[in-house]
């Protein structure tokens, strides 16, 4: 029983090595011993393989070990992430609603502006009309006086209504009942689209006149424009062509719409 060779000699520790030593690697064998070598061949050879097949088989776990806590380690919030997240706090300098009622009017004369008169009634001056209602009615009229090469008349009015809408049917309804009584003949009478909340025309002619009636409504505001005039050849006067009037009158509209003010 003294001679078994599994037993390590007693005579021969292992050696003490410093902490600040380092023990050099042994190469993990890419094959398993040859039973040959497993034989008694003295315990010395047996346990330098042992000692060998420890240390590689520790450093490799070492190394897995480190890549596993860099793959579970959390990725950081970076910055755009968070701000991301995080919510805008509205404005407190909200615009007015577009939906508010009209409560200022300009004076008559300026309803329409210069360059517009210059264009399609050129030479025309105004007058004011009279104040209507205090301050819920604005009225100008333009006409020229040189008739040598015919004639234009503009006139715009503007009144803040209540009853807007019904007051928009009734304006409409005159005009279809007056325009006949006064000798003019109704030629086209429609809708026009994209002017103020809604709109609509009559065009008609007589005694040598073109005519357009337009009537806007626009929130709680009413413009009606009369855009009348003609040209002379000669003697004869021509009716100026229901394109040429609906232009103006349009344009004359538009410059009414921009006067209108909410407080």
């Amino acid at each position: 029983m003294d001679d078994i060779e599994d037993t390590p000699p007693a005579a021969k520790p292992l050696p003490t090595v410093a902490a600040t030593q380092l023990i050099p690697t042994q190469p993990t064998p890419a094959t398993l011993p040859d039973q040959a070598d497993l034989r008694p061949a003295g315990p010395t050879r047996r346990w330098t393989w042992l000692l060998g097949g420890i240390t590689a088989g520790a450093g490799a776990a070492a190394l897995a070990l480190s890549l596993v806590a860099t793959l579970v380690s959390p990725a950081a919030t970076t910055p755009a992430a968070a701000a991301s997240t995080s919510t805008t706090a509205p404005s407190s300098n909200s615009a007015k609603p577009t939906d508010a009622p009209y409560t200022t009017l300009a004076k008559g004369c300026s309803l329409l502006r210069p360059a517009t008169i210059a264009h399609y009634a050129k030479g025309a001056t105004c007058t004011a009309g009279s104040t209507v209602g205090g301050e819920t009615n604005s009225s100008g009229v333009w006409a020229t006086k040189d008739y040598r090469t015919g004639y234009a008349f503009v006139q715009v009015e503007v009144q803040l209504a209540p009853q807007r809408e019904s007051v928009y049917q009734q304006m409409l309804t005159v005009d279809r009942s007056t325009l006949p009584t006064s000798g003019m003949k109704i030629a086209d009478d429609r809708a026009v689209p994209g002017l103020g909340d809604k709109a609509a025309l009559l065009y008609s002619t007589g005694s040598g006149a073109g005519r357009v009636d337009l009537v806007v409504l626009q929130r709680n505001a009413l413009i009606s424009i009369r855009y009348e005039g003609a040209t002379l050849s000669g003697s004869t006067p021509t009716p100026v062509p229901s394109a040429t009037a609906e232009t103006a009158a349009t344009a004359c509209a538009r410059d009414a719409l921009a006067t209108l003010t909410a407080s």
